[in-house]
């Protein structure tokens, strides 16, 4: 094996490695990001105590129209059943029968407003925790897989860390500190590829006898223009 592909190898495996603990940390802080529903629980939480308040609001409606019509119905019985003969006092009755008609009638009304709300209130409840189960249901496939992703990413690792330490002991100690400066300058691409007689990295076209050179690989040969070391592949 030549000294370019020995840090070819070596490049392939650190960007496999690259790759796969930024995507273990990208799964990690996925696993950790609880603010979906989070916020679905402060919603469903919120929405209790308006639950709460619009159900009492319409027992005291329920309340108030079935305490007015029992006045009603003893006011009537009083006022047909005979009791008052006295004319007068019998208008009198029959204006306070009247008045709390048109009383009932408010009452019924604000029982109809009372019912609604609370059916809308109770409607938003019911969607509010059919929403943060479905977050949770969601929550939990998504954890799953998830994990079983960062299980296999995680044995990936170890096993990519195993072949470099492998791929390292054919490199010597003059290359791979060449290697890893390019690297750190270089956007992590150190050796590339010779591509139709030019350097894949920035295009720029070898002389013939700089692709000698580097197909012999005796040496390792640079782009002029780059600066990468350059393979044959």
């Amino acid at each position: 094996m030549s000294r370019a592909s020995s840090l070819y190898r070596l490049q392939q495996l650190d960007i496999e490695l690259l790759n796969s603990h930024e995507r273990v940390e990208e799964i990690q802080q996925i696993l950790k990001d609880d603010r979906e529903v989070v916020r679905l629980r402060e919603v469903l939480e919120n929405s209790e105590p308006e639950l709460k308040t619009a159900k009492t609001a319409h027992s005291t409606a329920r309340h108030d129209v079935d305490t007015q019509r029992a006045k009603i119905e003893r006011t009537e019985k009083t006022l047909y059943g005979g009791f008052v003969r006295n004319p007068k006092e019998l208008q009198e009755r029959q204006q306070e029968a009247e008045s709390l008609r048109r009383y009932l009638e408010t009452l019924e009304d604000r029982l109809l407003e009372a019912m609604i709300h609370l059916d809308e209130t109770q409607e938003e409840r019911d969607t509010a925790d059919e929403a943060l189960t479905r977050a949770l249901e969601n929550q939990a496939y998504q954890r799953r897989d998830l994990n079983l992703d960062l299980e296999s990413l995680l044995a990936k690792i170890e096993r990519l860390d195993t072949e470099r330490e492998a791929a390292l002991a054919s490199v010597v100690q003059d290359d791979q500190a060449l290697y890893e400066d390019l690297r750190k300058r270089l956007g992590g691409r150190a050796i590339v590829l010779v591509h139709e007689g030019s350097c894949s990295a920035c295009g720029v076209i070898l002389a013939h006898s700089v692709q000698q050179s580097i197909r012999s690989g005796s040496d390792l040969v640079r782009c002029g223009q780059c600066g990468r070391i350059l393979y044959a592949g």
